[in-house]
């Protein structure tokens, strides 16, 4: 479903009932990255998995990369479905919102789980190399385009126990929220400010 929300159209998963849960995907992510839990999750609980600003189905604004407008986005969410709290659960760059949105909006956040993120500005917090990469206005769209799932099954690969990357059908998914021009430029805009 697309869900007006922050000035923008957010793509979103909902499914199930009972207490809200809301999971933040990272990079290279989209909602899809949830799609083997939403199911057991569904059972007892109201699943919401947006797919980020800029990424998936969700508007690519012109601006609003932050962390905060990214909390903002995900508060204006659960506004729009009407879901007064919810247990939040965030991955890698979906972090930073996630516990922007907490500490904001403590009443909104009935409980944070945050997983495999750094946050940046920590002293001795040294950025990874794709944030330059992706920093550096026109490089990744320049580099890239055309690349995108080979650039994309590096991180897929890496991030996983084994190094098998992810079922063909998400990794398709998440070449296909990452390609073109517009979207190459995306994680370094999330970084937490």
């Amino acid at each position: 479903m697309r869900v007006a929300a922050n000035g923008i159209e957010i793509n979103a998963t909902v499914a199930g009932a009972g207490p809200a849960i809301l999971l933040l995907h990272g990079f290279p992510h989209t909602w899809q990255v949830w799609s083997a839990v939403i199911p057991e999750l569904a059972r007892t609980r109201r699943v919401i998995a947006p797919d980020l600003r800029g990424l998936g189905g969700t508007t690519r604004a012109s601006g609003g990369y932050d962390a905060g407008t990214l909390a903002e986005d995900a508060r204006a969410l659960l506004d729009a479905l009407d879901v007064p709290a919810a247990e939040v659960v965030a991955l890698d760059l979906g972090v930073p919102p996630a516990v922007l949105l907490a500490l904001r909006h403590p009443e909104r956040v009935s409980r944070l789980v945050v997983m495999e993120a750094v946050l940046g500005g920590a002293e001795g917090f040294t950025p990874p190399w794709w944030f330059g990469f992706h920093h550096v206005p026109g490089l990744a769209e320049n580099v890239l385009i055309g690349h995108e799932g080979e650039y994309l099954d590096f991180f897929l690969r890496a991030g996983t126990f084994d190094g098998s990357g992810v079922p063909s059908d998400i990794r398709d998914a998440f070449v296909t929220a990452y390609t073109g021009r517009e979207t190459c430029a995306a994680p370094s805009r999330t970084i937490a400010r």
